[in-house]
């Protein structure tokens, strides 16, 4: 594949038409075939899609990140909210299952949008 420069007019073209096909759902061979029946070079639709799919990926994998460290930090301060009710009252530990439960939950639910996402 090589390498080729072209101008801006059709780079911006070619992204701003990609982005709005994308917003109403349709698929990467669909807005291939789209983009070349408009004249847009196959080397630079295919530049285009990849970045596209780039920056989609980086969003994904960015808020399964930001799932992990809230499930993470739920079931920490369930812990901690434990442990700090045994101090108080000796004897008497009130568990916060809510906290605990919900951080597994949200990690149990975003192993799962990971692996649909691979």
């Amino acid at each position: 594949m090589e390498n080729k420069e072209f101008d801006e007019t059709t780079k911006r073209k070619a992204y701003s038409e990609a982005m709005k096909l994308q917003r109403s759902g349709l698929d990467n061979e669909t807005i291939f075939a789209r983009l070349e029946k408009q004249g847009i070079p196959e080397q630079l639709i295919l530049r285009v899609l990849g970045n596209m799919n780039l920056k989609q990926t980086k969003k994904v994998t960015k808020e399964i990140n930001f799932n992990y460290k809230l499930a993470a930090l739920k079931i920490g301060a369930g812990i901690v909210a434990a442990i700090i009710s045994g101090i108080i009252i000796p004897g008497n530990v009130v568990i916060p299952t809510g906290l605990i439960l919900g951080g597994l939950i949200l990690a149990v639910t975003t192993n799962k949008q990971e692996n649909e996402n691979r």
